[in-house]
């Protein structure tokens, strides 16, 4: 017990589920019959719940991944010999330990003492954590990270590979009772000068002091601050100064009759400067000396921190004098100063080599120049290490993309010019910071367009936006930083590019063009991936997607008894929607997702409805699938009754919604059932979007294995009724084994089927481990295939060896024996063509087939 006396509680030291202000809690993921080092907590794949020491934790769903690998050859060390797998058999899981909302430090350790199969990107509370080296036994990490919801949450990045946690350090940083998360964030840099101050408040706080100033010691020693008793969690402080370091801190008051003050943490930040340097920059000369060209005083040879050496190779020198500089921008600037390191040679204060006496000039098109007045001698430098610029010629806010330096004379008597470096100076008067960022993909059409910093100058600001940049359109003039594109329904999979004018009448030049930027639309809208929902309160999938629980007419059952996504059979990310369904005492099963506002479907060329859904594996009757908008029914084509027996594979329904006959300005609800009586088992659905041209779905054709064109003389058909059709085709013991030798006629089953397009198409057998495993198949009239038995080039057959059934009748892909089991894919020509499957082990049975794009 970490708190003191409760008269003392206003002073004490926090307590947060079990944790003190700089205590740790440290849990290990282990097996439950592992040693438990000293000083942690064991985990061992629970369910998240109270675990009976003081804290709640554990994963959304129980996976007993865990291992203990006993390697103390490599790992001494307890914690780094024990794991819990993220994501094995493909599941991607989450674990969670509830915790007060505050920051902590976080010390993180992922990996295999016995294995270096991983790869570990995780994300912690939204912090991004990479693996630094691939595939290797141990990540160690150290960061902080600021809980705001309750719960510390780790996943796998969608990057991961075979992901595992080994052990984690938690460590509480900042009493729950101060304020957090301040915005700007700690030590920011180029912070606007209207910047608004925010920040989250502590977990009692009814009211914030807060203090701001320019000196540290002067804002942490503070007692009155320039807001007291602000309900709100922001302060804005008016108009700051151009690159000023400034100082606040939060204090938290509570509520009476105590009103405790509980002192904040002082942070800092940096203010915008005033101008910032260009970038964009070619140099040319009149003359230059041997490889001392116009170049060197740009491209920062010879500097360091801002400082610049002596080395004559890292300045320019002129072939004579007088000499000429000319620089280009790459746009348009209104600069501000010029700041020149003149010639810094050893020999300088002998020979005096640096610029003296100068003319600058400066143009908008490099053909009318006007002379810059007020422009004096230049300094000398003083020819030593660490020479800091010592001349700043002032530009006035001159409008320019071209500036010209001529040196007249030098500062003694050598007969050459020499000047170390150079940087421009510009007032920022256009746009910048575009979001989202130029380039960016996948980007939402009906995004809102910002910027993150106006033109200092800026009264308005025009928006255009086009598909071709050399001919954008205005778009609409705004006095805000940031423009709804909802007005132009942006189309899917459409690249735009943009650009913000800054304009300002009463200056000169009343109008800065902005940089073009662009982005690209996605090509789907995302209606449900399915991915959001976790078993906790008001995150229910059930809570969204309403099923039949107490409605006798609907036998559905989201998220089965349990009520919890599906983390195993997925199309797409970690989770799904299972649909239990029993239609045995109902008419249908569905579940219905109400928008809580009518979604407009008829924008942005949307012209399709696509979901994917794949059936389990033990459902019975002739159950089919459909799809409500509002209350427009349609049911998917097919009669799930012709797909093959124990079938898994996901399929893609793509909907034509423009002849569905609903006002898809105003969607309403979703809806997915299960029609058909006596009609029972779990759909899962995934994935669901809206597309312009859909995408193409996957095609699927199967046929029994007895209902071969030709079937050789030596196979034999066979009453099964675990088989598909309660028949099968096989041969028995002591058939004999072709091995390696190609298969005779009469152990060759032949089909024929017919493929709708060219494509890559793969094969899947449903076949059985009775006695042996092994088959030889190929595709007559194929393109091409990946994979062909070595031994037999030329004429197509794969060694088809170690089908995956060892428990009865299962699909298997067909894979290459030959080829590290690699599965085998052939590519084939519209049209009809020959399927040969023939014995290669005598004890082999064969159900059915399966080919698949």
């Amino acid at each position: 017990m970490c708190g003191k006396k409760a008269f003392l509680a206003a002073i004490a030291l926090s307590m947060v589920a079990g944790l003190c202000w700089g205590q740790s809690v440290k849990i290990n993921f282990q097996q439950a019959t592992s040693i438990t080092p000293d000083g942690y907590l064991p985990d061992s794949g629970q369910v998240f719940g109270d675990r009976g020491n003081g804290f709640s934790y554990g994963w959304e769903v129980a996976v007993n991944e865990t291992r203990d690998r006993g390697r103390d050859d490599i790992a001494p060390d307890q914690r780094y010999d024990t794991l819990n797998h993220l994501q094995k058999g493909g599941r991607f899981e989450v674990w969670e330990i509830e915790l007060e909302n505050a920051e902590y430090g976080i010390f993180l350790v992922g990996g295999d003492s016995n294995h270096t199969d991983q790869v570990n990107h995780f994300d912690v509370e939204g912090v991004i954590v990479l693996d630094p080296d691939g595939q290797d036994n141990f990540d160690e990490w150290e960061f902080v990270v600021t809980i705001a919801d309750g719960r510390l949450t780790i996943t796998p990045t969608p990057e991961a590979q075979n992901s595992k946690l080994m052990f984690i350090d938690i460590t509480l940083l900042t009493p729950p009772e101060l304020a957090t998360r301040p915005g700007p964030a700690k030590d920011a840099n180029d912070v606007s000068r209207d910047i608004v101050l925010s920040w989250q408040s502590g977990i009692h706080a009814q009211s914030h002091n807060v203090f701001l100033g320019t000196g540290f010691d002067d804002v942490n020693n503070a007692t009155v601050g320039v807001g007291q008793g602000l309900a709100d969690m922001t302060f804005d402080p008016g108009r700051l100064e151009f690159g000023q370091t400034y100082y606040w801190r939060v204090d938290e008051v509570n509520s009476a009759p105590d009103s405790t003050v509980f002192k904040g943490e002082t942070w800092s930040f940096t203010t915008e400067p005033f101008s910032i340097p260009i970038m964009g920059i070619t140099a040319t000369a009149s003359s230059s000396f041997g490889d001392s060209g116009p170049e060197r005083t740009i491209d920062g040879s010879g500097m360091s921190d801002d400082l610049h050496g002596t080395d004559a190779g890292d300045m320019w020198i002129s072939g004579g004098v007088p000499a000429t500089l000319e620089y280009a921008f790459d746009r348009a600037y209104k600069l501000h100063e010029l700041w020149i390191w003149n010639s810094n040679q050893l020999i300088e204060a002998f020979v005096g080599f640096g610029g003296k006496d100068v003319v600058i000039e400066h143009s908008l098109d490099g053909a009318n120049w006007t002379v810059l007045d007020g422009v004096g001698p230049l300094a000398q430098a003083p020819g030593s290490e660490g020479y800091a610029h010592n001349n700043t010629i002032d530009f006035g806010g001159a409008t320019a993309q071209h500036v010209r330096v001529t040196i007249n004379s030098v500062q003694g008597i050598a007969p050459q010019a020499s000047l170390s470096e150079v940087r421009f100076y510009y007032i920022p008067t256009f746009a910048t910071r575009p979001n989202p960022a130029s380039g960016a993909t996948d980007v939402a059409p009906d995004v809102s367009l910002s910027w993150g910093r106006n033109g200092r100058e800026a009264d308005r600001h025009e928006v255009l936006i086009g598909s071709d940049p050399e001919n954008l359109s205005s778009a609409a003039t705004v006095n805000e930083s940031s423009f709804d594109t909802l007005a132009l329904d942006l189309q899917l999979g459409e690249t735009y590019s943009w650009r913000v004018d800054e304009i300002n009448d009463v200056m000169d030049p009343s109008t800065w063009m902005g940089d073009v930027w662009s982005f690209t639309t996605a090509d789907a809208i995302l209606i449900d991936d399915m991915e959001s929902y976790k078993d906790a309160e008001f995150l229910e999938i059930w809570a969204t997607w309403v099923d039949g629980f107490d409605d006798p007419a609907n036998g559905s059952l989201v998220g089965g008894t349990a009520g919890i996504p599906e983390t195993g059979i997925v199309n797409g990310g970690s989770q799904s929607l299972p649909l239990d369904f029993d239609n045995s005492a109902a008419a249908v099963s569905e579940a219905t997702r109400t928008f809580d506002a009518p979604m407009d479907w008829s924008r942005s060329g949307v012209k399709t409805l696509v979901l994917s859904f794949s059936r389990g594996a033990e459902n019975t009757g002739n159950g089919r699938v459909y799809v409500k908008v509002n209350d427009t029914k349609v049911v998917h084509p097919e009669d799930p009754a012709a797909l093959p027996p124990g079938w898994d594979q996901w399929t893609q329904w793509n909907i034509d919604l423009t002849h569905l006959g609903v006002d898809l300005t105003r969607v309403r609800s979703l809806t997915i059932g299960i029609e058909g009586a006596g009609a029972k088992g779990v759909l899962y659905v995934d994935d669901i979007q809206l597309e312009g041209v859909a995408s193409e779905s996957g095609s699927l054709t199967w046929f029994e294995a007895e209902a071969a064109d030709i079937l050789g003389a030596s196979w034999r058909v066979v009453n099964d009724p675990t088989a598909s059709g309660g028949i099968r085709i096989g041969s028995e013991n002591d058939d004999g084994n072709d091995n390696n030798t190609a298969p005779g006629a009469e152990w060759v089953a032949a089909y024929t089927f017919t493929v709708p397009a060219d494509g890559v198409y793969g094969l899947a057998l449903r076949a059985q481990e009775a006695g042996s495993d092994s088959f030889w198949v190929r595709i007559v009239g194929a393109i091409s295939q990946s994979h062909e038995h070595p031994g037999q080039a030329g004429t197509g057959w794969v060694r088809f060896n170690g089908i995956d059934a060892p428990d009865g009748w299962a699909w298997d892909l067909v894979h290459s024996n030959d080829h590290g089991n690699a599965v085998v894919s052939w590519t084939l020509p519209a049209g009809p063509l020959t399927l040969e499957i023939a014995k290669r082990e005598d004890g082999v049975y064969l159900d059915a087939i399966a080919v698949t794009q």
